[in-house]
């Protein structure tokens, strides 16, 4: 769940727990509780909810790495994101602006994209 359920009742047999806790509740507080430790549990219920989103942004970062980046590139941006550049003896580079290009990605499958993009940079290359 995006919040946390902590269930506080004064119900506190562990049929009445374990209820609780199939239930879906991430927690369960007998009363009487104590306030120290009910704020110590909410703490921790929003440390491993923050947890959680962490690890889906990490994966869902992951994959769109993968759809962008070869293999090795992600690699080195991984390992050591601040050494990423590899060592070109010679190198060019044009900036341009393709016209109609966010009708094009929208309509091209990414790989089919990609190709695209890599004939439009080889022919360029080959121009120098």
């Amino acid at each position: 769940t995006t919040l946390p359920v902590i269930m506080v009742s004064a119900r506190s047999s562990v049929e009445c727990i374990v209820e609780g806790l199939e239930a879906g509740c991430n927690d369960y507080v007998s009363k009487p509780f104590n306030r120290v430790e009910l704020l110590a549990r909410i703490s921790t219920q929003l440390r491993v909810r923050d947890a959680a989103r962490a690890e889906v942004e990490h994966v869902r970062s992951a994959k769109l790495l993968q759809k962008m980046l070869p293999e090795h590139v992600i690699t080195k941006l991984t390992s050591n994101p601040s050494m990423i550049v590899e060592e070109h003896k010679s190198v060019s580079m044009l900036c341009s602006s393709i016209v109609g290009y966010s009708t094009i990605s929208c309509a091209l499958p990414t790989m089919e994209l990609i190709q695209m993009l890599n004939r439009l940079n080889t022919l360029f290359d080959d121009l120098c």
